[in-house]
């Protein structure tokens, strides 16, 4: 049980790995760094890692959806750049928009 005295972390993220496996799933949240070098890209810090059921990441997906999906409908789509589509190998019309 935590204290309810002390602060529960809070953290921003630009970067996220997903595994799955048999059991369940991670989520490692990082964040780059401000100004990247080098010829390889960036390398993001690793800030928290998450860990749940596949059950739980299902409906955890789900509710993110809606809650995009109705931000969308009340203020527009959330512009995406194609390059980002292409490089995570998935289609635009994937979204639903």
């Amino acid at each position: 049980m935590s204290d309810p005295d002390q602060p529960v972390p809070e953290f921003y993220v630009d970067a996220v790995q997903i595994s799955t496996g048999v059991y369940g799933v991670a989520l490692t949240f990082g964040l780059n760094p401000p100004h990247p070098t080098g010829p390889h890209g960036a390398v993001p810090k690793d800030l928290c890692h998450l860990r749940m059921s596949l059950e739980h990441a299902k409906v955890l997906a789900m509710l993110l959806r809606a809650q995009l999906k109705e931000y969308e409908r009340e203020n527009g789509e959330i512009p995406l750049p194609p390059s980002l589509y292409t490089s995570l190998g998935i289609a635009r019309e994937d979204w639903g928009f």
